[in-house]
């Protein structure tokens, strides 16, 4: 067998569980196997690697640790148009799976996009160490991690509403409130299409800035937000479906 192949036992060694739990992901379609010429099950070694990979710790550690970690370079994005190219093949792979419908798979795109280009868009020429996003997905997983090292949902604000004093009072505004229809500040208010989608769709939405946190579960959609246990250096934010 090929060596980027692996056979149902190393694979089931890899990721820390049994051959019959193997079978059962791919009859629910979690996970999924090919079959060679021989109708024997393999799986792919990259599929395994990134489906053992977990998304959330590392975007965690990217959001949250005093030096930045090394990353990945399919999960770094330094620049604007490298993040849009991935948005882009993350849509069309989400076109072609079994796992979305075709409008979910066009809100998807369109949430990730847009909690992208805020951290783009709202730390272009301030951020405090290393440019860039942390951005990875798993459609098997069905989740869509993004993350930044910026300066934060509330310090972007007080630019505008001096007056705010906490990240949840920050969140509350970014997500709920029209805050200017002038450049630059349109900008922020992608937040609130966010919210929108994730609200009325089955999506859910985990998103953090300093020690604030939203929370949009699958069902019901109804958004909370509340203060976390840590502090995120500039925002984290974990989509499910």
């Amino acid at each position: 067998m090929n060596e980027q192949n692996l056979r149902i036992g190393e694979a089931a060694k890899i990721l820390g569980v049994s051959i019959q739990t193997l079978r059962n992901w791919e009859k629910s379609g979690k996970l999924r196997a090919e079959r060679s010429e021989g109708k024997q099950r393999f799986y792919s070694r990259q599929n395994i690697n990134n489906f053992a990979l977990d998304l959330k710790l590392l975007g965690f550690a990217w959001a949250t640790s005093a030096l930045p970690p090394e990353l990945p370079d399919e999960y770094y994005c330094e620049r604007p148009d490298r993040f849009t190219s991935r948005v882009a093949k993350m849509g069309t792979e989400l076109q072609k799976s079994k796992k979305t419908s075709e409008d979910i798979a066009s809100l998807l795109t369109l949430v990730a996009g847009e909690i992208g280009d805020n951290s783009f868009a709202h730390n272009v020429g301030n951020w405090p160490d290393v440019p860039g996003i942390f951005y990875g997905y798993n459609i098997d997983k069905r989740i869509i991690v993004l993350a930044d090292r910026g300066r934060g949902v509330k310090t972007t604000l007080q630019q505008i509403r001096p007056n705010l004093t906490t990240d949840t009072e920050a969140l509350n505004v970014a997500f709920t409130e029209i805050v200017s229809g002038r450049n630059p500040e349109k900008r922020g208010n992608g937040l609130k299409v966010v919210r929108k989608v994730a609200e009325s769709n089955k999506i859910s939405l985990l998103f953090r800035s300093g020690i604030g946190l939203v929370n949009i579960p699958l069902n019901p959609g109804s958004m909370r937000i509340t203060m976390a246990d840590g502090n995120i250096r500039g925002t984290y934010a974990v989509i499910q479906f």
